[in-house]
């Protein structure tokens, strides 16, 4: 059975590539982030700064060595950055070094058995008892952010919102890795939509799909998949056997080169009921009323407002707010993850080129916790939906 069709936007052509690369001068656009990078120094008024990186990666949070360098380090790592735009990465160890030189050919790599000593050493030695910039030392432990603190030889300063601002426009290498990333979650779901059947377990759907999202060329990803007959949010999978009557949610975020994308879907197992058909298609169109506010000068309070109203026009504005449901969409890191999350109290106004995920995924009163979201890149006249479309309710036959 084929999934009820829905006029709620026009669909778009949109074929998926299987080899891709970048067509964008990576070097060119790394030396503008550096660049970037200084300005954030200036503004903060340090001549000095340290980045760090514990390698407790979030997908929802700006990494600052990753976004400066193009390097994703496995274990702690530390750059330095001068006024003069002298750029040097310690990493840990030979293996990550080699790794470093790889991904970031233009800047200085030392291998060493403590990133954040060796960096704060250097540091001591540049500029001892002046003001030092940080970005990233919010993540560290009380223990490592001690050793980048080199007992006072220097004033720690944080730069982290002014290194936002400049990392906030996206450059073009950051879109294209947006747009595979996308292209990926896509390629990745329908490879298990395929293969989906009754009788399957939520952990080998799950494995499909992060085996897939690595053959695409993922660098990393983050899934969430689960199934009940009536949801109350969307997990980790456990185990579960898939019958008629499940209703499985899923949320695939791959990585490519250090940009996450996001797409988010539900999958009705046998023939689903009028409720939850109903359920879906009103979230699609909460959705499509978000992406066409999302045009630069909108706030996202505004995409916001403009997702609950069809919601509140039916008599449900209890279901705009918790615990019905937490945001309308989020910020994809490890780039500069503005505009945050999109809640009614967030005023941060859109730009031309922001890039987020937008899904109402909420609690519905019929069928339970549905989910339903594309990426979105903000335009002059709305948002572009990355993938080419707002994906409907899927139907595995029983």
């Amino acid at each position: 059975m084929s999934a009820p069709q829905t006029d709620v936007l026009p669909q778009t052509d949109w074929a998926p590539q299987t080899d891709w690369v970048p067509r964008v001068d990576v070097a060119r656009v790394m030396s503008e982030r550096v660049q970037r990078a200084r300005v954030a120094m200036d503004h903060a008024g340090v001549r000095h700064a340290l980045f760090v990186t514990c390698a407790r990666h979030l997908f929802t949070d700006m990494d600052p060595v990753i976004w400066l360098t193009g390097f994703k380090p496995m274990r702690a790592a530390t750059v330095v950055l001068a006024e003069d735009g002298e750029t040097v990465l310690y990493t840990s160890g030979e293996w990550e070094a080699e790794r470093a030189r790889q991904a970031a050919p233009a800047v200085t790599v030392l291998a060493t058995d403590d990133p954040f000593a060796a960096a704060a050493a250097d540091l001591a030695a540049r500029a001892a008892g002046t003001r030092v910039g940080s970005a990233g030392a919010r993540k560290l432990n009380t223990l490592e952010y001690r050793v980048i603190a080199a007992g006072g030889r220097y004033e720690l300063a944080g730069i982290d919102a002014e290194l936002d601002e400049q990392a906030r426009s996206k450059d073009e290498l950051e879109l294209a890795q947006f747009r595979r990333a996308s292209e990926i979650s896509e390629i990745a779901f329908d490879s298990v939509r395929a293969e989906l059947r009754i009788g399957m377990t939520d952990v080998e759907v799950e494995a499909i799909i992060e085996r897939r999202l690595r053959e695409l060329g993922a660098d990393d990803a983050f899934v969430f998949l689960s199934a009940s007959t009536r949801n109350r949010a969307v997990q980790r999978p456990w185990g579960r056997t898939l019958m008629p009557g499940d209703i499985l949610l899923t949320e695939l975020s791959p990585c490519v080169g250090g940009v996450f994308a996001q797409i988010c879907r539900t999958v009705a197992f046998g023939e689903p009921v009028p409720a939850l058909v109903a359920d879906h298609q009103l979230l699609m169109e909460v959705l499509a009323a978000g992406i066409g506010m999302c045009k630069s000068g909108s706030s996202v309070s505004d995409v916001v407002a403009a997702m609950d109203a069809p919601l509140i026009e039916r008599g449900m504005e209890e279901y705009t707010r918790p615990p019905f449901m937490r945001v309308r969409g989020h910020g994809m890191g490890f780039g500069s993850v503005a505009p945050g999350d999109f809640l009614s109290r967030n005023m941060f106004v859109l730009q031309g080129g922001d890039s987020f995920v937008l899904h109402p995924n909420q609690m519905m009163p019929g069928a339970g916790y549905l989910m339903c979201g594309e990426p979105v890149i903000v335009g002059d006249a709305g948002g572009e939906i990355v993938t080419g479309r707002i994906a409907g309710l899927e139907i595995v036959e029983a």
